[in-house]
């Protein structure tokens, strides 16, 4: 998305993962799993792309707290164009009052301080005195007669009300700080919490015209599945409605997933919950992409016989699977002097082929059984659904 803010975060041995904010619960788990930490663990950042707040990217340094930025893009993303131009113009009266980049604990203030302002429509003096004179707050002029306007400065009146109330030009208008800013940041919870549903989806008549459109969070029972059909109209039926996924425990099955039931997605949604209760999500994530599984059914499968599957998080790269098999052999002093005489890389690749291994962002997958991993076959029939 143009408007997001896209950042890489590193985490331990060099792991990395890309992710735009604001981001929901999952789509933060899913960038922490891959960097095998735990949730609300410190993990360094970079700023790739600054999105639809530039104004940002001077205060944002690699020791951000990613959950503190999430909750700052979060609330930023619902505030209204007069809301950010208030916003933009307190991060440009903080700026001034040090030339050093302002703590993100400020910025997420200044954003919840957003009706400490007034915004008038004005970019420039002469806008702003004319407005100004136009209704009554330049004392000077206020009983002034309407001919008397034609031959008033009010680029002067202007920039000397400015100068006097402190306030600032903004992409968007002019914005004063009329009361004291809201402290907030200190009792803010930023570490969002697991959310009831395991796939949120928003369902309409069809692709075309996508309103009305119901959100739907999945599992759900078979009361709520008609009372989305309701709200949808009369005669709408799961057969002839479109759904598409908003948001997803397995981000992966956003890209391209077919279905062509809604209990069979149901269903899934189901397995999900119960093997995220059991801290099995990530493996299942693992798998699902090892396999290249793009099929509600085939994923359910999956699900449903996950311990025939083998996951090893500490196992990234082929220099990694060669250095795991060379410690079950060899002691360390020996597996020292080895390591400067043998391609680890090119070793590590003949391993995975023999063991019919996929390394995946979530660390190495396999079969139990040493089979190969292929995604079970299953009968789809285009259309009902399809995850954009």
């Amino acid at each position: 998305m143009d408007n997001a803010l896209c950042i890489a975060l590193y985490g331990k041995n060099n792991q990395y993962s890309c992710l735009e904010l604001p981001a929901t619960y999952y789509q933060l788990q899913d960038a922490m799993d891959k960097l095998q930490m735990a949730p609300g663990e410190k993990s360094d950042l970079e700023l790739l792309h600054p999105g639809a707040f530039p104004l940002l990217h001077d205060h944002l340094g690699s020791d951000c707290d990613l959950y503190q930025l999430n909750t700052l893009l979060t609330r930023l993303e619902g505030l209204s164009d007069v809301e950010k131009a208030a916003f933009e113009g307190l991060v440009q009266m903080e700026a001034a009052k040090d030339h050093s980049p302002i703590p993100l604990s400020i910025l997420l203030d200044l954003a919840y301080s957003t009706d400490c302002c007034h915004v008038v429509d004005a970019v420039t003096d002469h806008q702003l005195g004319k407005f100004y004179a136009e209704n009554g707050f330049i004392p000077e002029v206020e009983d002034a007669p309407d001919s008397i306007f034609d031959y008033l400065d009010f680029a002067q009146l202007g920039r000397k009300a400015r100068q006097e109330e402190g306030g600032v030009f903004v992409s968007h208008g002019y914005v004063i700080q009329h009361e004291d800013l809201k402290q907030v940041h200190d009792s803010l919870d930023v570490v969002p919490k697991p959310p009831s549903y395991a796939i949120r989806v928003l369902v309409a008549r069809d692709f075309i015209q996508q309103e009305p459109r119901v959100t739907l969070e999945l599992p759900a029972t078979q009361s709520q599945l008609s009372r989305v059909l309701e709200e949808l109209g009369e005669s709408a039926s799961w057969d002839q409605v479109v759904f598409w996924a908003e948001d997803s425990a397995i981000p992966d099955l956003l890209e391209n997933l077919e279905c062509n039931d809604i209990q069979d997605l149901n269903q899934l949604a189901e397995t999900i919950k119960c093997l995220e209760r059991y801290g099995q999500l990530t493996k299942l994530k693992a798998v699902i992409l090892a396999t290249d599984c793009h099929e509600v059914v085939a994923a359910a499968r999956i699900a449903e016989n996950l311990d025939d599957y083998l996951l090893q998080p500490d196992q990234r790269s082929p220099k990694e699977v060669a250095l795991q098999k060379l410690h079950t052999i060899l002691d360390e002093q020996t597996l020292s002097m080895l390591q400067e005489h043998v391609n680890l890389n090119a070793y590590g690749r003949d391993i995975l082929n023999h063991a019919n291994a996929v390394l995946t962002p979530y660390g190495l997958v396999a079969r139990e059984d040493g089979e190969p991993l292929l995604c079970p076959t299953s009968d789809p029939k285009l259309g009902g659904m399809q995850m954009q």
